[in-house]
């Protein structure tokens, strides 16, 4: 089956694996893929649908080897040792091919649905018809995340695009964004390599560049005024800013305090106190949720017997740095 390895730097890599495959046979593939030696292999981490690929442990292999499928996407990640910024890489490669790959597309004339535009060169995206401008302009305005316009259902994009290596692209640009949310994950800034945080503390040297950097919030290394401690460099870091929080007024009883600032349980978006109730909807996931005890709205309502405008707690649930997903638990 055809597989693409998605290197620590540039485009992905096309190969071949058998559909009964050993550890054998995946180290085979990787040295072959990425020109290294086994050993060299062995120092990197591999990950396939945000599932680690334990290569030095054969059990721990095969528990996770299912997910790996035809035309599916294998990051390979540098090892950090040491003491949510996506750089453009993936990104700019879908960018710089996309005109391209339009020029492949089928169209047909047709009204577009976005500019309106009558009896012009369109594209069917699911639903709806979309001029070729409005189209690029609307994947690169949603950064490729897109659904229909009309029905809301996902688009797929290999219905659209005939370049299985481009569609493999995209596909493996979702990927590395699900990837770089779990917090042992990031991209160097400067040289966009794909790294694992061993240890969690916050300074880190690129395997690639060398450059000494805050692993968390992506700025180079200031011994002055960053700390070398665990999950932050301790000035104005990712996610320290992601748990802390102020008390504030809340607008239906000024003696109580309400956090200015909550992340999603869910999907782990930052979001602000909107001074109205203390229920909050996550503008990416959508799930409501209190901003005292962090439950969801209805969960809420029934443990505490609460409602929109009461306290169910007497001081805000605290929001730790062990919520966030990690690509190999602990």
């Amino acid at each position: 089956m055809q597989v693409f390895f998605q290197p620590l730097t540039g485009g992905p890599i096309v190969k071949e694996l058998l559909d009964k495959f050993t550890l054998n046979d995946f180290i085979m593939a990787a040295s072959e893929a990425l020109g290294y030696n086994s050993r060299e292999i062995l120092k990197l981490r591999f990950a396939v649908s945000n599932k680690n690929l334990d290569v030095k442990n054969e059990k721990g292999f095969d528990e996770n080897k299912h997910f790996i499928t035809k035309d599916c996407n294998i990051f390979v990640l540098g090892r950090l040792l040491g003491g949510w910024t996506l750089p453009d890489t993936l990104q700019a490669i879908a960018e710089q091919q996309l005109e391209d790959e339009l020029d492949k597309v089928d169209t047909q004339t047709a009204d577009c649905t976005i500019c309106l535009d009558s009896e012009t060169d369109c594209l069917k995206v699911c639903c709806a018809w979309m001029c070729r401008a409005d189209f690029k302009s609307w994947l690169l305005d949603k950064q490729f995340k897109v659904s229909c316009t009309l029905c809301s259902k996902a688009i797929m994009f290999r219905d659209i695009f005939k370049t299985p290596e481009y569609v493999a692209t995209l596909q493996a640009l979702e990927d590395e964004k699900q990837l770089l949310k779990n917090i042992d994950c990031q991209r160097c800034f400067d040289c966009s390599t794909l790294l694992h945080n061993e240890t969690m503390h916050s300074c880190q040297k690129c395997i690639t560049c060398c450059r000494e950097f805050c692993f968390f919030c992506n700025r180079n290394w200031n011994a002055e005024t960053m700390r070398n401690q665990k999950y932050t460099c301790g000035k104005g870091c990712v996610y320290e800013t992601m748990l802390y929080f102020e008390p504030i007024p809340f607008h239906y009883n000024k003696d109580m305090k309400i956090p200015n600032r909550r992340t999603c349980p869910r999907c782990f978006n930052f979001g602000a106190y909107d001074n109205k109730c203390k229920y909050h909807t996550c503008t990416e996931c959508k799930f409501t949720f209190c901003f005292l005890c962090l439950e969801e709205e209805k969960e809420c309502k029934r443990k505490y017997k609460s409602r929109y405008d009461h306290a169910c707690v007497k001081t805000p649930i605290p929001q730790d740095y062990c919520m966030f997903p990690r690509l190999i638990s602990q």
